[in-house]
């Protein structure tokens, strides 16, 4: 490990914190709030931790659990760069909080348009699938190609539908159970969900909706919505009642295992304040704890290089959610429509946009203070974005699109996506999308 710092900054104390022999079993004994501490001591220790970071946060070393090789995880991760695919879950808290769980599964949150490419991948290294008893009863039966396929397959439809069973979640199609043995002839399995995500909604969405361990990880990032509650205090933000949480409250008490404070009632004033800062969240913001990932070997399609290239931002950091206080005296409840899910006196608030102009949906906060339009608060608030959506929209179908799934398949067909965030972000007036980069 070579630590680039002036000479005269070596003490003994800095060549202890950046010996290799001994610096992994020192980090490893420390929180994430101590090392952050020790970063603000002196420049040799900032250099000695930035140093070791990269190592410390190895996303291909994570994954190599569930994909064997160095290969498969770098096809993997090429993938989510070309489907919008992300990883939640225990997996993305264990890598934030390195440290690992036994028995825990890989949770992957896949649009549903792309869950035969991601599912097939999976079954070409080795995986195989276990359907529910729900889907062993369907005229699909145990035919995973075609459980991929009709998931694939599906249009938009009215999210006030009825949930996916398992989870509650109305943004959620449905969820492929895949398996694999660690070894041949060992009892002990790896197990991987994919999570099929409406086809107009997003990754992004579905994990604002589920529970207080708001965490992702993409081809390129990883990022900890509210790191201070999870990693410094140990604590989450409850969305739902106790009588409503279904598989969710099997959820908490998992974490609760973990050594993590999960309370099922509302939190008090005094112990939301210092978790929360109210108003409009973008991902990568500063409350967000951003970690970038090491994309050598990712193959990166060249329509998000050149939305990153020209915003000088990454997909997710022009999507983001509300955080506000609700003044109602209704009681804890989910709404019909899942933007909005109480803790108490708070709310998170978010509007989905789907444009067949769009290769991704994108998620944009919703304030109690603007005005609906009947087409819902996002627009409202981004008008020119929703005028030049429409527009462009309709300047497209105009080319002959027939179907909505593959549009890219009409000769001389546009996407729009650099436009539409450019106008995204020009439209927030005051927005300060610092990123908060630590490895």
């Amino acid at each position: 490990m070579e630590i680039d710092y002036p000479v005269s900054s070596f003490s003994s104390g800095a060549i202890l914190l950046s010996a290799s022999t001994i610096v992994d079993v020192l980090y490893s004994q420390l929180s994430i709030a101590d090392i952050l501490s020790l970063r603000t001591v002196c420049k040799a220790s900032y250099y000695a931790i930035k140093a070791w970071l990269p190592s410390a946060y190895n996303i291909n070393n994570h994954l190599k659990t569930f994909f064997g090789t160095l290969e498969n995880v770098l096809a993997f991760r090429s993938l989510q760069a070309a489907t919008g695919t992300a990883i939640s879950g225990s997996q993305a808290l264990q890598f934030f909080d390195r440290i690992f769980y036994p028995d825990s599964d890989l949770d992957i949150y896949v649009p549903c348009r792309h869950v035969s490419t991601i599912g097939n991948f999976f079954l070409s290294i080795g995986y195989s699938f276990k359907p529910s008893e729900k889907q062993l009863l369907s005229e699909l039966g145990n035919d995973c190609q075609r459980h991929l396929d009709d998931i694939s397959s599906r249009e938009a439809r009215d999210l006030s539908d009825e949930a996916e069973e398992a989870y509650d979640w109305r943004f959620v199609e449905g969820v492929i159970n895949l398996t694999k043995r660690i070894a041949p002839g060992s009892k002990e399995t790896l197990k991987v969900q994919l999570i099929a995500i409406a086809c107009q909604s997003a990754p992004l969405a579905c994990i604002l909706q589920f529970h207080s361990m708001m965490n992702l990880i993409t081809h390129d990032r990883a990022y900890s919505l509210f790191p201070r509650a999870t990693f410094i205090k140990r604590t989450g933000i409850t969305i739902e009642t106790a009588d409503q949480l279904g598989a969710a409250s099997r959820a908490y008490e998992k974490y609760a295992l973990r050594n993590f404070k999960i309370s099922l009632g509302p939190l008090s004033l005094n112990e939301r304040d210092p978790l929360l800062v109210f108003g409009d969240r973008w991902v990568g913001d500063s409350q967000t704890w951003t970690i970038t990932l090491d994309t050598t070997g990712v193959v990166i399609p060249n329509w998000v290089k050149e939305v990153t290239d020209y915003l000088g931002l990454p997909l997710l950091a022009c999507q983001g959610f509300s955080v506000r206080k609700d003044q109602s005296t209704h009681p804890m409840v989910q709404h019909p429509v899942p933007r909005f899910y109480r803790d108490g006196n708070i709310l998170l608030t978010f509007e989905p946009i789907y444009s067949i102009i769009l290769h991704q949906p994108i998620i944009l906060p919703v304030s109690d203070s603007r005005k609906r339009s009947g087409r819902g608060d996002a627009w409202t608030s981004y008008p020119a974005t929703y005028k030049f959506i429409l527009g462009q929209q309709r300047f497209e179908e105009l080319k002959g699109v027939r179907d909505p799934l593959e549009p890219e398949t009409v000769p001389g067909w546009q996407f729009w996506d650099t436009e539409v965030l450019q106008f995204v972000h020009k439209e927030y007036k005051g927005r300060s999308p610092t990123m908060r980069h630590i490895a």
